[in-house]
């Protein structure tokens, strides 16, 4: 995809609004370039995306389909999706549905889906099957015997590492997983947990990754990444773009279980890969349905990357949502974002801890990361400029994703008990 291209002046009414009044509390949205920005007195604010393309219909797709393969999988199921009349009563909208992702395949997220995919396609590749081949679990897991077996290695800052560490374990290979050294001890020991050695690295998750790309190729490990950089090799971001691919299965479910497109889908964002797998596979059955993505104050690349119309990065910044806390977004995904996402919204923390105890006063169980698209879809619901600029009303249907169980039980507690 080449150089974005800037919107028509005056082809249709502007997405963006603004006096940018209330900037000062986020001046890392306050001068990002000749964009306004919608503010609000809250806390959260939309980023439009002018270079949305309104014939988008998703990348093209491979011949086999994920879900194909997951099915395959010893335990697999559908996960739930969990109305919230309450929820949507509160927000004005007709409904709000949840998909929740907090056990998915014995694991406390959805990460399982992409990891898994993209090692079916590296094995079969390896193997020299045909791009149309199917390789059921259990065969895989001899392929991946047959091969050395291999290690897998990969960076994290929790759930990707913990879903290549169980993957591994299954599959009777090796697995090293770097993490920044400064993940909870829980995300830590989970991974172990699988028979995965962990690594710490001082620094960032930007960090974090580099050292596993680097481990990786100077121990003739497999890289199993789910970012990369405009640096990486056809390798690498074939497993990347892989990785997104799995994550469209978690989609697929979804609107089979909801009979009929969203009208808007607001979905968390820490380097992109499920929000680019939520666009291509919404565009695929809707033109008019809208994509929002949601990220933590300060880990919000995607929004400055609209802002700028090219792919920018932002420091570190400690949030709740530690599973979002990325400082910019996967190559391979910006492509499909810029072209497939209508808008990306910023939340605190605050918000976050809120949308986890309205989840759990339903029964759901969520960590911060996990309720980000929840806390997106309250606060947008809840401001009338916000409502207008997203074309909500009292019609809309509303979907968001858990993503995440508790996989920070300390973390959990402390919020529910905030």
């Amino acid at each position: 995809m080449g150089p974005p291209r800037r919107a028509a002046r005056g082809s249709e009414p502007p997405l963006i609004v603004s006096s940018c009044a209330h900037l000062t509390r986020f001046p890392f949205l306050a001068a990002t370039s000749e964009h306004e920005v919608v503010s609000t007195p809250g806390h959260a604010r939309l980023v439009p995306n002018p270079w949305r393309e309104r014939g988008y219909g998703g990348p093209p797709r491979g011949p086999t389909r994920p879900i194909s393969f997951h099915r395959t999988m010893p335990g697999y199921a559908p996960t739930p999706v969990v109305a919230m009349p309450g929820l949507a009563r509160t927000g004005q909208v007709a409904g709000i549905a949840v998909k929740n992702e907090q056990d998915r395949l014995g694991l406390p997220s959805f990460k399982l889906l992409g990891s898994s995919w993209a090692l079916h396609e590296r094995v079969k590749a390896a193997a020299g099957l045909s791009p149309d081949a199917l390789i059921a679990f259990p065969d895989l897991s001899r392929m991946a015997r047959g091969l050395g077996p291999p290690t897998l290695c990969t960076a994290s800052d929790g759930n990707h590492g913990r879903a290549v560490a169980a993957l591994a374990e299954a599959l009777g290979c090796g697995c090293v997983v770097v993490l920044p050294a400064d993940s909870a001890a829980s995300r830590i020991d989970s991974i172990k947990g699988h028979g995965a050695i962990v690594e710490l690295v001082d620094g960032s998750y930007d960090d974090a990754v580099a050292a596993a790309r680097a481990a990786a190729h100077a121990r003739g490990h497999w890289y199993c990444p789910d970012t990369v950089g405009a640096e990486a090799a056809d390798e690498e971001r074939t497993f990347a773009s892989d990785v997104m691919a799995g994550y469209g299965t978690l989609f697929e479910e979804f609107f089979d279980q909801i009979f009929r497109p969203p009208d808007l889908l607001f979905v968390q964002a820490g380097v992109g890969g499920l929000s680019a797998a939520a666009a291509s596979s919404l565009r695929r059955i809707s033109a008019t349905a809208r994509v929002v993505v949601v990220e933590p104050e300060g880990s919000n690349a995607i929004a400055l990357s609209f802002a700028s119309g090219a792919p920018v990065s932002v420091p570190d910044t400690p949030t709740v949502m530690a599973c979002l806390r990325c400082q910019s977004a996967s190559f391979v995904a910006w492509p499909i974002l810029l072209a497939g996402i209508d808008a990306a919204m910023v939340v605190t923390d605050e918000e976050a801890a809120a949308a986890v105890r309205e989840l759990a006063r339903r029964g759901v169980i969520a960590g911060a990361s996990g309720a980000a698209g929840l806390a997106g879809a309250l606060v947008a619901s809840a401001d009338g400029m916000l409502r207008a600029r997203l074309g909500i009303t009292a019609d809309s249907q509303v979907a968001v994703v858990n993503t995440e169980g508790a996989t920070d039980p300390a973390s959990y507690a402390a919020i529910l008990a905030g």
